[in-house]
C-alpha cells in the first residue's frame, strides 16, 4: 500500500505533467498560428487589429539560411470566412489576408512579423484604406522558416468598409467608403516583398 509520501509525490507528478502540456501547447498555438501547410497557395489584417496577421509558421532556425530575393511569393486574398469573393453585398464584410509560399528547393528563414506587413485599398489613384495607419504600437518582427513548396494562408480580418487616416483604421474612428457598385484593388506587403493587385466590388 502507497505511503502518504508516496500518494503526495504522485499528484505532484501529475500536476507538474498537465502544466508542461498545457505550457506546450500554448507555445505550438503561439508558434504556429497558420495552421497545417497546404499543398498549393491557399485561396487566403481588419481592423484596427487587422495591422494584419502572419505571425510565426515555425520557430526560426539558427542555420536555416535566409530567403533569396525573388523565392518568397505572397499572394492576396479576400472573401469571407468560407471562400474568396470578388463581389460583396451591402450586408457582407470582407474578410482580408493573404498566402505566402516558399518557392525554393531548400527550407529558408522570412520575417513574417506584423511589423513589416501592410494591406492597401485603393480605387484610381486615390488611397482609401491603408493598415500603415493603424495602431501598430508593439508590433515586431518574427523570423520563420518557410518549408520549400509549401504554402500557408495568414490568419483572416476583417475590413470594416472603410476610410484610414490619422485616427486609426476602424469604424468608431472614420467614415465609410462609397459601395453602390464601387470597385477597388487590394494588395499587401510582407517584408518587401509586394503582391499582385486584385479587384473587387462593393454593391
Amino acid at each position: 500500500m502507497p505511503t502518504q509520501q508516496q500518494i503526495y509525490a504522485r499528484r505532484r507528478g501529475v500536476l507538474l505533467l498537465a502544466v508542461l502540456i498545457v505550457a506546450v501547447w500554448g507555445w505550438i498555438a503561439f508558434a504556429n498560428p497558420f495552421g497545417p501547410a497546404a499543398p498549393s497557395p491557399v485561396t487566403p489584417a481588419m481592423s484596427e487589429s487587422a495591422t494584419v496577421s502572419a505571425e510565426a509558421i515555425a520557430p526560426a532556425a539558427g542555420d536555416a539560411p535566409v530567403c533569396q530575393p525573388g523565392v518568397v511569393q505572397v499572394e492576396v486574398m479576400i472573401g469571407n470566412e468560407t471562400e474568396t469573393l470578388n463581389t460583396f453585398g451591402a450586408d457582407e464584410q470582407p474578410m482580408i489576408w493573404y498566402s505566402i509560399v516558399n518557392t525554393g528547393l531548400e527550407d529558408c528563414k522570412f520575417n513574417v512579423g506584423l511589423r513589416g506587413t501592410f494591406f492597401t485599398i485603393t480605387s484610381g489613384d486615390q488611397t482609401y484604406w491603408s493598415s500603415k495607419q493603424c495602431l501598430r504600437d508593439g508590433l515586431t518582427d518574427s523570423d520563420v522558416v518557410l518549408p520549400a513548396n509549401q504554402a500557408f494562408s495568414a490568419q483572416k480580418g476583417p475590413w470594416e468598409k472603410v476610410y484610414s487616416s490619422e485616427n486609426g483604421c476602424n469604424a468608431e474612428t472614420n467614415d465609410l467608403v462609397p459601395t453602390g457598385g464601387a470597385t477597388y484593388k487590394i494588395k499587401v506587403e510582407v517584408n518587401g516583398v509586394i503582391s499582385d493587385e486584385k479587384s473587387f466590388i462593393l454593391n
